[in-house]
């Protein structure tokens, strides 16, 4: 391909590769790097061929574990101030290549694959036979120039291979909800489904009930696709008959039996109406196969169009999924993800030319392969036998039909004519060139085909009336070779019937059983039973009357619709003796019939098991006391639970415990002071910390219950009534108290006079010279001001100078640039005078407001203004005739205040100041959470980003440390960095005296803990928490909670970690508050947590003992349980406010004339007129001011004969009219009727002035960023800064372009630094800098001396004076010029600096951050040392730093408020959800009037989703585990009080959220348990008597990883581990590193588990330094992993079982999108037929899908396949992820091996993340944590270990104590 030799533009080409390739040091592109290390080897080879269904059976599977969390690069330099340029630079080429993909297209390949393509004319299947052997006719072989062509295919599959590598795996439908868009490519859907290993060929209806199940899952979690099938895409599938039949019936079958769009109009993606269609549309990602007919050899050539279209979307902009490897849960559907990158854009648009004329040359040579060579003729005589049999069929029956009776009938007719008259051509031709007739191909007679055809319509007959349960056939029948062929030709007959159906048209075709044309398996059983038995078909009798009577009228129209056959009547069914089917080989002994492996349930006792199930237990078999099962359960040693999961360290220890560990401590003096020191350092940090939260001043607490008791909002005012020689007194000492007062309030006044006559003139002079920082000093003096005459008197003469500056500006400026701000300004002040001092202002004052508002132009403000001075004071002044305006602004009032000063608008805000807070005077909504808490009740609150609902929480934990010293509130907050930023606040906030041992604040995360057990706030993450309340021996803890806080709430709806978010929510007693800013569905959410509270309180109720009638006879239970319920309320508030103190202004990013440019975005842009009709305009779709303005102008303009056009006019709207003071919530009202204005012509029909609206609204561009452009990232941040948009944060979900960002700017300013500087600054610079050193050297040695002389003063004040004049020469030398840094130095001094930089210094390159952060850049993101993300949030904060690039954990409540928030590009979790939490950080609340969003390299439609999608709901997911019921049974029987750990258990099984009102969810969760329960008896977990024993601890501590824990107990219980960990010297103290990396390679296999696309397998290319690719575990474990799974499946295959009942059978005979249903008779009429069919039923099949039972599918298979979704009821919502199997060979849906990621085990052995993300396709944040996640599960491992084995020299313990020691070595090498 000429493209593909050439040169891509720019300095780093994109197709220079070469087929040979040394491996040479990496250069600058990523993308080279890729090619060079990772994929020199790769080679195009064969894969394994299709599974045949003995094989997909045995199948194994799993589910990967991804991570989207990220590490960082790192930079090493000695001295900050000696960073330069070319060493950021080397930061920045590194960056630039993390930036790139894997996209350098190869230009040959390494492997001959000349034969394939010679041999590519025979590559047609069922196609090439039908041609070969039935028309003796030859397919056309490529030439030598198409084969040099289709080479570019082979480069091609290569080339996507390894951006395959690059694919994430992720949740695709995220939270856009309604408003998510895609494309699913439909060859690519029939393709993934139609090779599904579940699916057996010819068995259509379960291919289409997959197909449907697909999409119907996709509908129910809402979201948005259309499905498009490209008309040439048709060619991929002339290989056979069979799928163009299929592929049209599917077509058909979507547009007539669903709603969903279905496109057939493109003819290729190079289509032009196709490129207008994604230009008008723009999917977010198309879902496409990566490969065609899995198995085949040449399959480069049958998925090169799969290819073409592949790179063809990506080059569009739009990403790519891919259909392999597809998961669906209960919530979810994730894929692997590709996104369109710039490389890949590059790579295709130098390569389309050449893909366009590939796409031809294939569609040419794929059409080529069926046909005869006389195809015309051949085509032109069915479609004429075709349209023939219509019209008489159409005469036949007039009323019409149903498809399937169509299809049969036309089908048959026309290829027993076409056959006739073939075989009569081709046996003329034969008689001619042979005389031996042996050598002539068998045939079968024109009678023989008869029978078949008559077989054929029977068998639809017996589809038309047989229900699915008699389907369920199993015939291992073969057709022979001629009828074979006969039936290719009439499946090629049965496609063109399809094809034609357009020439039905006018006549009434029942297209409902489309799906079901035909089944393969129901034809051959009958075939079998018409020749093995023809007196069962002989009569109609035999038949039955229904499918009897159907039969004969499908045969009697054949016949007629082909009269001059002579192919019989309809009866018998067979006619002749021909043989059709292969006899079967019964010399082979057929296997032996397999049954269920059912189990009797081991009898157990246990309070839990049988309060939660007991019920069941009646209804299942349970096992006799003498079963061997019960004589083989194992009595191990009880287990009971003290240790920390993975550290060690005590956990569970009491109060008492802690104290005494605090006393052992304090006896070492050593220790004492170290301890003491580092708390002390700790200590001043976290107020440092505080500090830079600008929260207010710390607040004493003194424990005092009886007021708290008595909330202040609830106190009841002080009664005046009473004695009247009582009252003398008080008044007497209330008018002491208000002459004092009033003489203070004098002398105020005089001072504040004073104060103002002194300021005045300075404060005049400052306002004539700068307006603006004029009013800022006036603003100042009013605040500090008391006295309201003085603040009028100062306020007046602010009104007086703005009109001056306005004046002045309005006479220098003409009128287009004239600016409107000083008059924004202006009216300012006036609204600020009549807001708050209104009834103060003398009639001069008003006067003189109204005289400024009438040189405005505002003549009815002014009469508004003259109409607040009372009747009184008018009389005295003289009435003048109104002046025409001699500086007006050109606007109407009301537009002036819209246009200009939305922003300034006053908001409603209340006066009454609320006695429980101190610092501001709160909103109703949160008075409401105030009073929540005062009452004791749970809340959830859901309000904007910085709206203040985070002040509850504080105010609550106030509340308990005032209320007592043993009260706990708990704070669970879902990130470690949001942990530490809560403690810093607590810290700073409180300050209590406590107890000795009792502190005020604690901290427990999975890393770091601290005063747990005595603290009264504890601050933690989930899972952490979760671990204390399931713990047995933490109850008496656990009951002193008051109250627990859940920050960000939201995130119970979360991928990773939410099903601990819901156990915390039932399992706590207490009232909770629950926060979050994204929540849609909070009244469902409400509602949960109400039943929950209610069974709360039904427990405490049930808990009281009976009364006596005595008080003092109650028991001390019933005491405690009163003690504990005393004000406690189980009500939960919903508390909504959805009202942001800042307005957002959204803008798209251009790139115009070499500088950016930012475009508003109007959010009514985003809408669509079918996205209001269907769904309204969002809630939380706000206006600013300007876009109301905008929004009116814009309907008037394509409306103008409005009818109310006028009403709205805002200069004559009724809240708007001649007001003076506009405010919020006018406008806010103005919206929301504009709002229902324009939903209103939406609801009437108005489509074309809707649209029209919309489309004016639409900014201009296409919002994406060439880019060369778009890495300009320098003078995007100083753009941000000429426009006052600093501070600034900028998101990107990549960690590598977060650090990019950073040091791209850190290299560009020290670039400028560089040129600003003399050549020898820097030498001199190092000269004084040692020069200093010296004299403080010796200073200080001279500063020892106790008695200097005379001549050493002079000298030592001789070395101070050059000390400080070289000091000064070196800190001028340092200073950076104001363009060379973004820092605002005026926020921090240099000690402030040293105090944080200090906590860095242990961090890798302290230096290199510390020189960014020194120039006011920062960067942040989850893997980034914990000191540095500290400094850059405290410098971001108090305003140092002005710009910083972060991931989105930093928006996880994080308080890094800011001017501007900036999306630097797209990525597939760039989703409403985060976009909302991100967003959020832009408006800081008292510094910015309104907060700006902007949208950089982010197309418009995705913008335009995220404007308009609503928030994420909540919904549950399955709430167990194996491993959770095991934690359940342990608190159960372990806990000091037995009735409260019960309580906690049943409310965890009782009220999961995905259960709620849903009572056959409630059964199957009870039928989990039982079956859990018994698995762990089996497995020896659990003894008789619910008792955990054995290894029970260290499968709880591993519990986050089913069930790779269980499997490793079975290594160690069978002694796999000791064998292998056997020391090969008796004294060897270490073992062997090859020992440790077998060890590393069976942990990797179990817990590791991330798999890889199939196409990494079959491709099998080499890289550097990792081995990518995981190994085999070794085969005695393997073989232990086997048996484990037997094990499993058989428990929970009976499990499967015994839910089967709970399916809604009605909907399971139905395929679920198109609602077809497949009923059938309830009593199906019986006969000698039907009876012969009945012997071929598969059996048993009560439990699986009956649509999957057509594939011989039947309840065995539970116990067999590693996936049984595809065969299990659909109505049950149970996934395989739910049964505990660990699958050691994972496949896709289409037989296709998944290798697992060799990630840990590559690590072990290079300890390189760069190389990780090299090879193993891991950005190297997302290797850093899995890394660091599995070094927890070997820590865990070895602990838990050592606490179980009592022999310390035991070597499994030795070999985890060295594999810890190891790995944890290597990642703290490369930790941050």
């Amino acid at each position: 391909m000429a493209a593909a030799s050439g040169t891509g533009a720019g300095p780093e080409p994109l197709h220079q590769s070469t087929p040979t390739r040394s491996k040479q040091p990496r250069s600058s592109s990523t993308s080279r790097d890729w090619d060079l290390e990772g994929w020199d080897n790769l080679e195009e080879g064969s894969s394994s061929g299709a599974l045949d269904k003995e094989r997909s059976a045995s199948l194994d599977g799993g589910d990967a574990d991804d991570s989207d969390e990220e590490a960082s690069d790192s930079l090493d330099d000695e001295y900050a101030d000696s960073l330069d340029e070319e060493a950021v630079g080397g930061i920045l080429s590194n960056s630039d290549e993390d930036l790139m993909d894997a996209e350098v297209f190869p230009e040959s390949l390494d492997s001959d694959e000349s034969d394939e393509e010679l041999d590519i004319s025979q590559a047609g299947a069922e196609g090439s036979k039908v041609r070969k052997d039935l028309f003796s006719g030859k397919g056309r072989a490529p030439s030598a120039e198409e084969k040099g062509k289709l080479k570019t295919l082979s480069r091609l599959s290569r080339y996507l291979t390894i951006i395959f590598t690059r694919g994430q795996k992720a949740s695709l439908l995220h939270d856009f909800v309604e408003s998510e868009f895609f494309v699913i490519d439909g060859d690519s859907l029939m393709m993934t489904y139609l090779h599904d290993v579940t699916v057996d060929i010819g068995q259509n209806l379960h291919f289409f009930y997959l197909v449907e199940c697909f999409l119907f899952d996709l509908a129910q979690k809402k979201a948005k696709y259309v499905i498009t099938f490209f008309k040439d895409a048709e060619c991929i599938w002339n290989q056979s008959c069979y799928y163009l039949s299929i592929r049209t019936a599917l077509i058909l079958h979507l547009q007539h039996n669903t709603k969903i769009p279905v496109h057939t109009e493109f003819d290729n993606c190079f289509d032009p109406r196709w490129q207008t269609f994604l230009r008008e549309n723009h999917p977010y990602f198309m879902v496409i196969s990566d490969k065609a007919f899995p198995g085949n050899r040449r399959n480069h050539l049958f998925s090169g169009l799969f290819h073409i279209l592949m790179l063809h979307t990506l080059g569009s902009r739009i990403n790519v999924v891919l259909s392999s490897g597809m998961a669906r849960d209960i919530l979810r559907v994730y894929g692997y993800h590709m996104c369109s990158k710039p490389p890949i854009i590059s790579t295709f648009k130098e390569l389309e030319a050449d893909l366009e004329s590939d796409q031809k040359q294939l569609v040419t040579l794929y059409n080529g392969m069926f046909f005869a060579e006389d195809e015309k003729e051949l085509m032109e005589k069915t479609q004429t036998e075709i349209c023939q049999s219509y019209s008489k069929l159409k005469h036949l029956w007039p009323k019409g039909s149903d498809i399937r009776r169509i299809v049969c009938v036309v089908s048959c007719s026309v290829a027993l004519k076409i056959y006739k008259m073939e075989t009569v051509k081709t046996t003329q031709e034969r008689r001619g060139m042979t005389e031996n007739k042996e050598d002539e191909p068998e045939e079968l007679t024109i009678q023989e085909m008869a029978d078949l055809c008559r077989m054929y319509c029977l068998h639809v007959a017996l589809l038309r009336n047989l229900p699915l349960s008699q389907r369920a056939l199993k015939n291992n029948n073969r057709w022979t070779k001629p009828a074979f062929q006969f039936l290719l030709l009439r499946r090629m007959t049965e496609f063109l019937v399809l094809k034609n159906l357009g020439a039905a048209d006018g006549w009434n075709v029942d297209m409902t059983y489309l799906s079901d044309l035909s089944d393969g398996l129901l034809f051959r059983s009958v075939a079998k039973i018409c020749s093995e038995m023809p007196s069962c078909t002989e009569s109609e009798r035999q038949l039955g009357r229904e499918v009897g009577g159907e039969y004969r009228s499908i045969w009697e129209t054949v016949t007629k619709l082909s009269p001059k056959l002579d192919v019989g009547s309809a009866f018998p069914v067979t006619c002749t003796s021909g043989v059709l089917l292969q006899p079967l080989n019964n010399a082979q002994p057929g296997k032996p019939a397999q049954k269920i492996p059912t189990i009797g349930l081991i009898p157990m006792t246990s309070a839990l098991a049988e309060e939660y199930v007991g019920d069941l237990l009646e209804q299942l078999p349970q096992l006799d006391s003498g079963d061997p099962v019960l004589v083989a359960l194992r009595k191990l040693k009880k287990f009971d639970k003290d240790l920390h999961w993975h550290s060690g360290r005590p956990v569970e220890g009491t109060l008492h415990r802690m104290r005494e560990e605090s006393k052992v401590i304090s006896k070492d003096p050593k220790e004492r002071k170290k301890m003491l020191r580092l708390q002390q350092k700790l200590v001043v940090f976290e107020r440092l910390y505080w500090e830079s939260l600008k929260e207010n001043a710390a607040v004493p607490i003194v424990t005092n219950p009886a007021v708290v008791a008595k909330s202040p909002s609830k106190q009841k005012p002080v009664s005046k009534k009473g004695n009247s020689k009582n009252s003398a007194p008080r008044k007497s000492a209330e008018l002491i108290i208000e002459a004092q007062q009033k003489k203070k309030k004098e002398e105020e006044e005089r001072k504040d006079k004073e104060i103002w006559s002194s300021r005045r003139e300075s404060i005049r002079k400052e306002m004539s010279q700068d307006i603006d920082k004029g009013i800022t000093t006036l603003e100042k003096f009013v605040q500090n001001c008391s006295n309201d005459s003085v603040k009028i008197t100062a306020e007046m003469e602010g009104i007086k100078y703005c009109y001056k500056a306005w004046v002045e500006h309005y006479r220098s400026t003409a009128e287009p640039s004239r600016d409107m701000k000083t008059a924004v300004l202006l009216m300012q002040r006036i609204h600020t005078v009549l807001n708050r001092y209104e009834d103060q202002l003398s009639s001069k004052e008003l006067t003189a407001m109204a005289d400024n508002l009438r040189e405005l132009g505002f003549l009815n403000l002014r009469d508004s203004v003259m109409e607040m001075i009372g009747a009184d004071q008018k009389q005295g002044m003289k009435t003048e005739p109104v002046k025409a305006p001699k500086f007006p602004v050109g606007l109407g009032a009301a537009r002036f205040q819209l246009q200009y000063m939305g922003p300034f608008l006053l908001r409603d805000e209340r006066k009454d100041a609320d006695p429980r807070v101190h610092h501001f005077i709160p909103d109703t909504w949160q008075r409401e959470l105030l009073d929540a808490v005062d009452n004791n009740e749970s809340a959830v609150i859901v309000a904007p980003t910085s709206s203040g609902k985070t002040y509850a929480s504080y105010y609550c934990m106030e509340k308990v440390l005032r209320a007592s010293d043993s009260g706990i509130v708990v704070y669970v907050a879902p990130t470690k960095a949001l942990v530490h930023q809560v403690v810093a606040t607590v810290l700073g906030k409180f300050n209590k005296t406590l107890p000795q041992g009792m502190v005020v604040c604690g901290y427990l995360t999975r890393d770091y803990h601290n005063n747990v057990h005595n603290s009264q706030i504890l601050i933690t993450v989930p899972q952490c928490l979760e671990l204390l309340l399931l713990s047995p021996h933490e109850q008496d803890w656990a009951k002193r909670i008051k109250y627990v806080i859940f920050d960000e709430v939201h995130c119970l709806g979360g991928e990773v970690g939410s099903v601990v978010w819901e156990h915390l929510l039932v399992i706590i007693r207490c009232p909770f508050l629950a926060l979050s800013a994204t929540i849609s569905n909070p009244e469902e959410l409400t509602q949960w947590l109400q039943s929950v509270k209610t069974y709360w309180e039904q427990v405490e109720s049930n808990s009281e003992e009976p009364s006596s009638s005595s008080t003092s006879c109650k028991s001390k239970r019933r005491q405690q349980a009163e003690e504990r319920r005393e004000g406690q309320s189980f009500k939960v508030r919903l508390v909504t406010y959805g009202e942001r103190y800042n307005d957002l202004e959204k803008l798209v990013c251009d790139f115009q004339g070499n500088e950016y440019k930012f475009i508003p975005y109007h959010p009514c842009a985003a809408l669509t007129m079918d996205h209001i009709k269907n769904y309204g305009i969002p809630s939380d779709l706000a206006l600013s001011p300007p876009e109301c303005l905008r929004l009116y102008d814009t309907m008037v303009q394509v409306s103008p004969g409005w009818p109310r056009a006028q009403e709205l006019e805002p200069e004559e709207y009724k809240s708007f009219k001649n007001r003076v003071i506009i405010r919020k919530l006018d406008v806010r009202d103005y919206e929301a009727e504009l709002k229902r204005e324009f939903t209103g012509w939406v609801d009437a029909g108005r489509k074309k002035e809707v649209e029209g609206v919309l489309s004016l609204l639409q900014p201009e561009g296409d919002g994406i960023l060439g880019e060369q452009e778009k890495t300009n990232y320098p003078l995007l941040v100083e753009t941000l800064k000429k426009m006052n948009g600093l501070p600034a944060l900028f998101f990107t979900f990549d960690i590598e372009k977060v650090e990019f960002f950073a040091a791209d700017l850190l290299s560009h300013l020290l670039k400028k630094l560089k040129s600003k500087r003399k050549p020898g600054d820097a030498k001199t610079k190092r000269q004084l800098e040692k020069q200093l050193r010296k004299m403080r050297k010796q200073m200080e040695k001279e500063d020892t001396l106790a008695k200097p002389t005379r001549k050493q003063a002079e000298q030592l004040e001789q070395h101070s004076t050059d000390y400080e004049r070289l000091y000064k020469k070196h800190q001028k030398l340092c200073e950076l010029p104001p363009d060379c840094t973004f820092a605002d130095c005026s926020r921090a001094d240099g000690k402030y600096l040293d105090k944080i930089f200090l906590r860095m210094r242990k961090a890798n390159r302290p230096d290199f951050y510390r020189t960014m952060l020194r120039r006011g850049i920062g960067l942040h993101h989850a893997s980034l040392n914990l000191h540095v993300r500290q400094a850059v949030e405290m410098l971001f904060r108090c305003g140092f730093v002005k710009a910083v690039s972060a991931t989105g954990t930093l928006a996880l409540g994080i308080n890094m408020p800011c001017k501007t928030v900036v999306f630097l590009c797209d990525s597939v979790y760039l989703d409403s959800l985060n976009y909302r939490q991100m967003s959020g950080r832009a408006g800081r609340r008292g510094l910015d009037n309104i907060g700006k969003v902007i949208f950089i390299d982010v197309p418009f439609p995705k913008v335009k989703r995220l404007i308009k999608a609503n928030v994420p709901q909540l919904k549950g997911q399955f709430p167990l585990s194996i491993s959770l019921v095991l934690r359940l049974m342990f608190l159960a029987v372990k806990a000091d009080n037995k009735a409260d750990a019960k309580a906690k258990a049943l409310s965890v099984l009782q009220y999961s959220m995905m259960a709620f009102n849903q009572p056959k969810r409630q059964d199957i969760v009870k039928f989990y348990f039982l079956f859990s329960l018994q698995f762990l008896l089996r497995e020896g977990f659990l003894d008789r008597e619910g008792q955990p024993q054995g290894f029970a601890g260290l499968v709880m501590h591993l519990h986050y990883h089913d069930p790779g824990n269980f499997i490793f107990i079975r290594f160690l219980i069978q002694g796999l581990l000791h064998q292998l960990c056997r020391p090969v010297e008796p004294h060897a103290k270490t073992f062997s590193k090859d020992l440790m990396e077998t060890l590393v390679l069976i942990l990797a296999n179990i817990f590791g588990r991330r798999y890889l696309l199939p196409s990494l397998a079959e491709h099998k290319p080499t890289f550097v330094q990792s081995k990518v690719v995981l190994g085999d575990l070794p085969d005695d474990f393997a073989a232990s992993v086997q048996e484990y799974n037997m094990a499993a499946r058989k428990v929970f295959g009976n499990f499967l079982l015994s839910i089967s009942k709970l399916a809604n059978l009605e909907e399971e005979l139905k395929l679920p999108l198109s609602d077809t249903s497949f009923i059938g008779p309830q009593v199906p009429e019986g006969t000698d037929f039907t009876s012969e069919l009945a012997k071929s039923l598969s059996s048993p099949i009560t439990a699986v899908s009956p649509f999957a039972s057509l594939s011989g599918h039947t309840d065995l298979d539970l116990f067999k396949l590693s996936d049984v979704d595809p065969v299990i009821f659909r109505t049950l919502g149970i996934h395989m992820n739910n049964i505990p199997v660990l699958c050691l060979k994972h496949y896709d849906g289409q037989g296709r091996h998944m290798p697992l990621n060799a990630y840990a085990l590559d690590f072990y052995k290079h300890g390189n993340l760069d190389a990780l993300r090299r090879d193993n396709g891991l950005n190297r944040g997302e290797a850093f944590n899995l890394v660091r996640d599995f070094l927890q599960i070997i820590g865990a491992i070895s602990t838990s270990l050592s606490n179980l084995c009592g022999n310390k020299g035991d070597p499994v313990v030795r070999a985890f104590q060295q594999l810890h020691t190891s790995y944890s070595n290597k990642l703290k090498k490369v930790s941050s």
